[in-house]
């Protein structure tokens, strides 16, 4: 049998991987982010209003959290490949069936069930396969891919911008959505792998199978259950609750609240684009800092910081360098936090299972991310400002460091109990 292709390549078939998943993130991304520039033109054209038209982001949010687990057991059936073949398809056409809507109830299905189930698959399959080829790098590179998801905000969401005012929303939207059905359906199918051993290959390029930090075996993987009821499981998942209940809800009630200390709105909406900036720096280097220190380390300092920026947030003047400077903060502290808990997961529970694992803690991240804009929104109702909603999501956040803080592997214990019996 002749070697495979994979194996000739000048370089570890890893970095393939990694590409993929960043285009994968770029142009799912770009299609997710860019939805919100579509609803005025369509709420317009219908005569919707606002509630009933962004009605269709909560939908999708809360389809794509409890999607998150099955997208796991689907990829251990059928194969990661055709999984993300059908995560791309369903994705891609849910944004082209939402170019031909006519009916609010077709908006909803479109978007907040076929589109949300696509990006669940795209966003918890790749992640996870390339946590599995890489061991010693494995911070760096799921850190690092994520500023995919910057370049969709920097290239594709201006672009769409510019041209529904010339083609119009309808032709834009299906451009966009045969776009993501061509670049991540075909990506995904034709070069993803299972892991790097279905090639006759190691993690990170190594001649022989990585040792673990407690020299563990590298096929000794969790029994899934038994990961699910441990608590190293449950305080990740605790964790990843705040982390992203904060990180969704931040960016709903901090413009406004700028604007309602003074600031313009046109200033305020400029630091989105500095925190894009600053959240890839943040993927960049806390990514080094994740290999260097680990991956529980670097969600403890990222969550601590954004905890510290949300409370910094209530004290900003009326100032826009105060402001740029918060977004600074906030950017690079966003950037290093959420893509770490995957690369955790895999650490802690090892490889097996690791994609359904992932998608147990995106659906406890989607709990929070539904539920804090409501708690926030309901605070800014009670006070008539936005001061005890920043302060609680800086409690939240603060809480997602602890937990993340108090976690430790459960290997550590196992091995422990390994040497005692082994000098016995």
């Amino acid at each position: 049998m002749s070697e495979r292709w994979e194996k000739k390549l000048p370089f570890y078939y890893g970095w393939v991987i990694f590409a993929i998943t960043f285009l994968i993130y770029m142009f799912m991304y770009g299609l997710r982010y860019s939805v919100g520039i579509f609803f005025e033109p369509i709420r317009n054209d219908f005569g919707w209003t606002n509630a009933m038209t962004a009605s269709g982001v909560t939908i999708f949010f809360w389809v794509y959290a409890f999607t998150a687990p099955l997208v796991g057991q689907l990829a251990r059936k059928i194969g990661v490949r055709k999984t993300v073949l059908m995560g791309g398809l369903l994705l891609g056409g849910g944004g082209v069936i939402l170019s031909q809507i006519t009916a609010l109830w077709q908006l909803y299905i479109a978007w907040g069930l076929i589109a949300a189930t696509g990006s669940a698959a795209l966003y918890v399959v790749p992640t996870m396969v390339l946590s599995k080829f890489f061991h010693k790098k494995r911070g760096s590179t799921v850190g690092w891919s994520s500023v995919g998801v910057s370049a969709g905000q920097a290239l594709i969401i201006p672009w769409i911008a510019s041209v529904i005012p010339v083609w119009g929303w309808r032709p834009s939207m299906l451009f966009l959505g045969v776009m993501v059905i061509c670049t991540t359906s075909v990506l995904g199918f034709v070069f993803l792998r299972e892991d790097p051993e279905e090639l006759g290959l190691y993690p990170d390029g190594a001649d022989s199978p990585p040792e673990t930090t407690v020299d563990r075996p590298l096929n000794d993987d969790w029994d899934m259950k038994a990961a699910v009821g441990s608590w190293s499981f449950r305080l990740v998942a605790i964790s990843y609750f705040f982390c992203l209940g904060g990180v969704i809800s931040i960016m709903t009630f901090v413009v406004p609240h700028m604007i309602n200390i003074g600031i313009s709105s046109v200033q305020a909406s400029r630091a989105f684009g500095i925190i894009g900036m600053m959240s890839a720096v943040g993927s960049i280097l806390f990514g080094l800092f994740s290999d260097r220190f680990g991956r529980k380390w670097t969600i403890v300092a990222t969550t601590g910081l954004l905890a510290i920026a949300f409370g910094v947030a209530t004290v900003i003047p009326a100032n826009i360098t105060f402001l740029y400077a918060w977004t600074v903060l906030y950017g690079l502290s966003y950037g290093g936090a959420p893509e770490q808990y995957a690369a955790i997961i895999t650490d802690y529970f090892g490889r097996h299972d690791s994609t359904t694992l992932f998608g147990f803690i995106t659906l406890a991240g989607g709990i929070g991310g539904g539920l804090f804009p409501l708690i926030g929104g309901w605070l800014v109702d009670q006070t008539g400002n936005y001061y005890a909603t920043l302060l609680f999501l800086a409690v939240g956040m603060g809480l997602g460091s602890i937990t993340a803080f108090v976690s430790k592997d459960p290997n550590q214990n196992n091995q422990k109990k390994a040497v005692v019996v082994k000098h016995d």
